[in-house]
């Protein structure tokens, strides 16, 4: 079965209006409710993502993704790079990611994370260029900080899916919570777009605590620390320090 999702695009083209980040969420939650995992695990694996979207459907376009995580991946100036993801014009109907091999050498979390990063331009920027036909397509993911930048641009918008996609507001909120609570930290209230109704995690925990917190979901979510702790500030479910 084809990796199938909707969102609000260009009918003829098939590039995407302007989504908010619940819109990107909303299309990330559609991906993950298609790539199999262990029922009891909150994370998704590079095999199984692999596995799942190696035929795409976006909005009623089919195409083929063909997935290279075995060699080292640079840029059009020789530069290494985490990934790529491009089209190529005389092959339409077919989008090429690569993950850099090298750079991501026992480091599960980086590849499973640019993998999703790219998956994003996959789902959200390629149908266009392939309505294109003869356009070349290529983004460019240079470092694991690219990986953290928030815009409005196509970057921007492949973070969000990659973030969304391997840590859910509502379900990173939910473990969060638990975990706080059995380490006895304290919690704050403050606007977030995580679980309604629910707190958040207050400043006043002291910085080593804290660690140890984003070191324990970042294990269950399969992801790295600094993943976690950008996701949570992303979401707002950290308190924001007061100067």
């Amino acid at each position: 079965m084809p990796l199938a999702i909707q969102y609000s695009c260009q009918p003829e083209t098939g590039a995407p209006h302007s989504l908010t980040s619940a819109a990107i969420r909303a299309v990330a939650a559609q991906v993950r409710a298609q790539v199999a995992r262990n029922p009891d695990s909150l994370s998704l694996t590079t095999p199984a993502l692999l596995q799942a979207s190696q035929r795409v459907v976006v909005n009623g376009r089919a195409m083929s993704v063909v997935w290279d995580l075995a060699h080292a991946v640079h840029d059009e100036a020789g530069r290494p790079v985490l990934g790529i993801c491009a089209t190529e014009p005389d092959e339409p109907g077919c989008a090429y990611v690569s993950v850099n091999a090298k750079l991501t050498a026992n480091r599960p979390d980086l590849e499973l994370s640019t993998a999703a990063h790219e998956l994003g331009h996959v789902l959200f920027d390629v149908p266009a260029a392939l309505h294109a036909g003869c356009a070349l397509y290529r983004a460019v993911a240079a470092s694991a900080a690219a990986l953290e930048r928030q815009s409005r641009g196509a970057e921007g918008r492949a973070n969000e899916f990659m973030g969304a996609l391997l840590t859910p507001p509502i379900a990173l909120h939910t473990r969060m919570l638990a975990l706080a609570r059995n380490e006895g930290m304290r919690f704050a209230r403050g606007p977030h777009q995580g679980r309604p109704g629910s707190p958040i995690l207050s400043t006043e925990n002291p910085p080593e605590v804290i660690g140890g917190l984003l070191a324990a979901l970042s294990c269950e979510f399969g992801v790295s620390d600094r993943f976690v702790e950008v996701r949570l500030r992303r979401y707002g479910l950290l308190q924001e320090s007061r100067t």
